[in-house]
């Protein structure tokens, strides 16, 4: 090993280091769920089903069950597999998740999710270096990529958040990596090329849809240069028919996914905003300046800029000097990987920009498989543009030297940028509030607990699940139903903490309540919920 390749081992085993441990305190610094993270819980343990019993005590005991596997009751994947087709997802990240819960039977905890999402983004790290050095091993192009990497607030939001789009980012990475090292050995449609590339396809579909949205791209420049340009007509069929074969063995083996994507509640939505032109402008524009906030700190302008101002220098140097232009064979060989990058990047930013939920900085998420992506190729591109300048400059010595200066330089400032702006809290997911609300509940866990819930929305009350987890039992009452409250315990009770939807009908049955318990005089809002607000009848 050479001098300089042990000092680059050095310093990326030092910046994941550094970038794992700035995830992992975040990590820590996590005090509640999103909405979605319960689900991915409740959906890999369930027991008996988050029904809230109408005019019922339930222990909350029956609760946490459902977001933990029971002793006795782990492995159950069949369980796991039949829940996700009645979601919008396919099964395998529930798989994981569901595997790791039944380790640790009986335990509800952040760190079992999150757990996998920090091993996720270790494998994530590794293949961006692979991909760099494959692209560009001589400018240390992984080394820069990476270091762009780990400290995105994008990127870390996508560690804090107990989902499926961390291991999605590590089957795309692995998929560009498996094309990049097929361009450079020619070699599609070998037996293990095939075996390797069938099963990449069919475990990216099982863990999210857009996968097959990122695959689409990656499919369709690769047949279109194989076929075109190497004129390998068999090849480009070989290639495509393995391809196919993954998707459709998923679709065999998962059949939900076909009703998910075209009848489910998210498909056909997704399809009629592709589908709109006018929303074109807007929504690129959304998922832009998200880029621009979670991904360069808020650099992405001034480096757009820069490969701006470098551009037009090249312009300009080769209209003044003689420029040597070689041959397209030559120009398509050194530059194809940037152009394959920059065609998936572009291509899956650009639809998933047209096709996903508009949910503030929560839609992050959705592009997270580009978000490593994205600032390699930038660096790609200025360290090219900074060699094609340097060219037309008859320095005998240091040109390397310059060139590297200037990835340093630009990689500086996005670190900086990026560093500020986790200074700032754009790391999402967190909930900080939410570490005082569970510490009041398990404060008043004898207390009486009542839940008024819309029976139109019945999962936003699990929104605050962890809060309700903390009671000894809570009274459900669907507002649906108009009859006055008959328990003998609510009517007795001198004091109660209500739970209640923001519907008049949930006013009305307060103050029902009041009028019937003699001891109850005094309605009092404690403090606003996402979904509810939490009210003491004293």
């Amino acid at each position: 090993m050479t001098k300089r390749k042990k000092q680059i081992w050095i310093v990326l085993g030092l910046i994941m280091v550094l970038q794992f441990i700035a995830a992992s305190y975040f990590c820590m610094q996590k005090q509640g769920y999103h909405y979605d993270e319960y689900y991915s819980y409740y959906s890999s343990n369930v027991t008996y089903g988050l029904v809230p019993t109408d005019r019922e005590w339930k222990p909350t005991e029956e609760i946490k069950s459902e977001f933990m596997a029971l002793p006795g009751e782990g492995f159950r994947y069949d369980v796991v597999k039949l829940m996700q087709t009645f979601d919008v997802h396919p099964p395998l990240y529930y798989y994981i998740l569901h595997t790791v819960c039944s380790i640790f039977p009986g335990v509800f905890s952040k760190w079992i999710g999150l757990s996998i999402n920090l091993i996720c983004f270790l494998l994530a790290f590794v293949l961006l270096y692979c991909i760099g050095n494959t692209c560009k091993k001589e400018a240390s192009l992984g080394l820069w990529a990476c270091l762009l990497f780990g400290f995105q607030p994008g990127v870390i939001s996508g560690i804090t958040f107990i989902r499926m789009y961390m291991l999605l980012t590590v089957w795309c990475f692995l998929l560009v990596l498996w094309h990049l090292k097929a361009m450079e050995t020619k070699k599609w449609v070998g037996t293990w090329q095939c075996i390797s590339l069938f099963v990449l396809v069919f475990l990216g579909f099982m863990t999210h849809y857009y996968f097959a949205v990122f695959l689409f791209f990656v499919a369709a420049f690769t047949c279109l240069t194989v076929w075109l340009i190497e004129k390998r007509f068999f090849t480009t069929l070989w290639y495509g028919l393995t391809v196919i074969l993954g998707m459709i063995t998923g679709v065999l083996y998962y059949p939900a996914c076909v009703s998910h994507i075209f009848r489910g509640y998210r498909g056909p939505e997704a399809i009629a905003e592709f589908g709109s032109v006018s929303n074109t402008g807007m929504r690129i524009g959304f998922f832009g300046e998200l880029l621009n906030r979670f991904t360069f700190g808020g650099s992405l302008y001034l480096i757009l800029l820069l490969i701006l101002v470098l551009a037009l220098t090249c312009i300009f140097f080769q209209k003044t000097k003689t420029a040597k232009l070689g041959n397209f064979r030559d120009h398509w060989e050194n530059y194809k990987k940037l152009y394959f990058l920059l065609f998936i990047c572009a291509g899956y930013f650009l639809i998933v920009a047209k096709t996903a939920l508009l949910n503030a900085e929560e839609a992050n998420r959705y592009e997270l498989p580009v978000y490593g992506l994205i600032p390699l190729v930038v660096l790609w591109i200025l360290d090219t543009f900074w060699e094609k300048i340097l060219a037309y400059f008859p320095l005998r010595e240091g040109k390397v030297r310059i060139q590297e200066m200037g990835l340093w330089a630009t990689t500086a400032i996005i670190v900086i940028c990026q560093l500020f702006a986790l200074s700032k809290g754009e790391v999402q997911f967190l909930y900080p509030k939410d570490k005082d609300q569970v510490a009041f509940a398990k404060e008043h866990q004898d207390s009486t607990v009542l839940y008024l819930y819309s029976p139109n929305n019945q999962w936003m009350i699990w929104d605050e699940a962890e809060e309700l987890m903390q009671y000894q039992e809570i009274y459900f009452v669907n507002l649906a139903d108009t009859s006055p409250i008959q328990d003998k315990k609510l009517l007795e009770a001198k004091e109660i903490y209500v739970y209640a939807s923001r519907m008049e009908e949930a006013m009305r049955v307060m103050e029902e309540l009041e009028k019937e318990n003699p001891a109850l005089s005094e309605l009092q809002k404690v403090r606003e919920l996402l979904y509810c607000d939490l009210y003491v009848l004293k």
